[in-house]
């Protein structure tokens, strides 16, 4: 009943025009910033280990601004029409034109990206403006009821969502099919990975990080050409989406590659738009074990000074 509850409140509050839900969002932004907002400390504790004290007390309300946007956007798509979300999100012609030569080499793409802006209208979007069938991980919500709603809802303009605990059988079901078309696969590798000791560790944004191996193990295993989605900003509630090239031939690179080159795409990003990284991650929870080798960047994009 509790779930019922909520869900029939998020779609209550989705209903509101665009305006007015952005209106709410700044209001709560600014009580967020100023007296205590999610997850201050690790906000704070996360800036200011990236940025230094002085830059993170200045970016933290615009952090607040982009959360409390994306917040009241994601419980807009319960309800919005195909069309107002389709009208809202762009998409790069350079990029598209990528994505259409990489269908027509019949290939498989690892889609890699980071939790930007607003990733979730990038992902309901992304199906409608590519030739590909389109599929991405994710992790189950603990309550059910609202699991299974939020995956209807961005199921609806053809992603497919696949809980990460069932994508290795879903991915052999793929290719073991006689009729499959080429298919692209997304993956949000920038949250903290369960199992320090099973993770590939290496510096990202400057700081010591434990990082999900995924992206690159899965483009090997499948020979899948690599892109990047990168999302940015444009207007309250309105989105440009470019896809990058990030490697089409894996089988030759050296181990760690394809992932410095990922990592370096989302400090490309979060250097362009610090405040729209989802800062609220306890991204650096880890310590390195004893004997674990911090891998050296090659394709490393530094922040500014």
């Amino acid at each position: 009943m509790r779930s019922k509850l909520l869900l029939m409140a998020m779609k209550g509050f989705g209903r509101q025009p665009w305006w007015l839900l952005h209106l709410e969002s700044s209001i709560i932004a600014s009580v967020m910033s100023t007296i205590g907002g999610y997850r201050k400390k690790v906000v704070l504790a996360n800036l200011e280990r990236v940025f230094g004290n002085k830059k993170a007390s200045e970016l933290i309300k615009g952090f607040y601004k982009n959360f409390c946007d994306i917040t009241v956007e994601s419980m807009k798509l319960f309800t919005v029409s195909d069309k107002s979300l389709l009208n809202r999100v762009e998409y790069s012609s350079k990029g598209l034109q990528l994505m259409n030569r990489l269908y027509d080499d019949n290939r498989i793409v690892i889609l890699a990206g980071g939790h930007m802006a607003s990733w979730e209208m990038y992902a309901m979007t992304f199906s409608q403006k590519i030739k590909f069938d389109t599929m991405a991980l994710y992790k189950k919500l603990s309550d059910p009821i609202i699991d299974e709603e939020m995956r209807n809802s961005r199921e609806r303009l053809g992603l497919k969502m696949v809980e990460i605990s069932e994508c290795k059988n879903w991915m052999e079901m793929y290719m073991a099919s006689i009729e499959k078309s080429p298919l692209i696969v997304g993956f949000g590798f920038d949250q903290s990975p369960p199992k320090a000791d099973k993770s590939w560790w290496t510096k990202f944004l400057g700081v010591e990080t434990a990082v999900y191996f995924g992206v690159e193990k899965w483009a090997k295993d499948y020979n899948a050409a690599v892109v990047y989605g990168a999302v940015k900003r444009v207007g309250r509630g309105r989105y440009i989406v470019d896809f990058r090239l990030v490697k089409e031939h894996v089988l030759d690179c050296e181990k760690g590659e394809v992932l410095d080159r990922c990592l370096g795409e989302l400090e490309r990003e979060i250097r362009e738009a610090p405040t729209d990284w989802l800062w609220s991650h306890k991204r650096w929870k880890h310590s390195r074990p004893e004997g674990m080798i911090v891998q050296e960047r090659r394709f490393e994009c530094k922040l500014d000074s």
